[in-house]
């Protein structure tokens, strides 16, 4: 597979999932210096979690299309229960310049596959 270089002086950063752990891993990215709080997204329909990353500068955008869009880094944060069906919607607009990670619980790398492989 070929491995397409994501400028680090540039890149953004997106979460699929706003809990907990998307919101510690964010602030810990943001606390540290590696990236500004513009360069990280998310979305999330309960005004509380959207609160959450709003607080340390966060932008969080509508849909999880948009921050799958607007990423360079696309990290999976989701329920596991829910993985196959978030994978399935997103998986049209990954691509081979798009770096993903999961910090799905329990998730397998065949729970992310659904139905067929990655192919890009």
């Amino acid at each position: 597979m070929e491995a397409f270089p994501i400028p680090s002086d540039t890149y953004k950063l997106g979460f699929i999932g706003a809990g907990k752990m998307a919101e510690s891993i964010a602030r810990g990215v943001v606390g540290s210096g590696l990236l500004p709080p513009s360069r990280i997204c998310t979305s999330h329909s309960n005004p509380i979690r959207v609160g959450a990353f709003e607080s340390f500068g966060e932008t969080v955008l509508p849909r999880n299309d948009d921050v799958v869009e607007d990423s360079d880094v696309v990290i999976f944060s989701v329920k596991p229960q829910v993985v196959k069906k978030v994978v399935s919607q997103l998986k049209p607009l990954l691509s081979k310049k798009k770096l993903l990670v999961s910090v799905a619980a329990g998730t397998k790398l065949k729970d992310l596959e659904v139905d067929r492989p990655f192919e890009f």
